[in-house]
């Protein structure tokens, strides 16, 4: 808990926290998750989809074919991906503030402000 506590509060510097904690970190998550979606897909019997069909019509086929305890590994790995994102979010944020360096805190607080209002406007377009 100290790892993320010290995360939380920007107390890396901010290269560590940007490139390590921030980028590689959730590499490795989203390809673990790519990954058990790959073993997911490869255990379902694909022949019985139709693919003329309008896509969310497939993928809710596929996902009504795929097993419940994948789905509940998938479901599990993207809330923790979620809430690793909103933990790095806020230590990179931090860490900018911590840093000395007036450009790169810049362009992080300005990288994360865009993806903030990226999602949002994400979200509310699918309204």
């Amino acid at each position: 808990m100290n790892f993320i506590t010290k995360l939380i509060k920007g107390e890396y510097g901010l290269r560590k926290t940007f490139w390590i904690y921030g980028t590689l970190y959730q590499l490795i998550l989203g390809a673990i998750i790519v990954v058990t979606i790959n073993f997911s897909l490869g255990s379902i019997d694909l022949s019985s989809i139709n693919f003329n069909q309008k896509e969310i019509i497939i993928i809710k086929q596929i996902l009504s074919e795929i097993k419940f305890g994948y789905m509940v590994i998938i479901l599990l790995e993207i809330f923790i991906l979620l809430i690793y994102t909103i933990i790095i979010t806020i230590g990179m944020w931090k860490s900018a503030s911590n840093n000395d360096g007036w450009f790169w805190s810049f362009c992080v607080k300005l990288m994360i402000a865009g993806s903030i209002i990226n999602f949002l406007f994400g979200l509310t377009s699918q309204l």
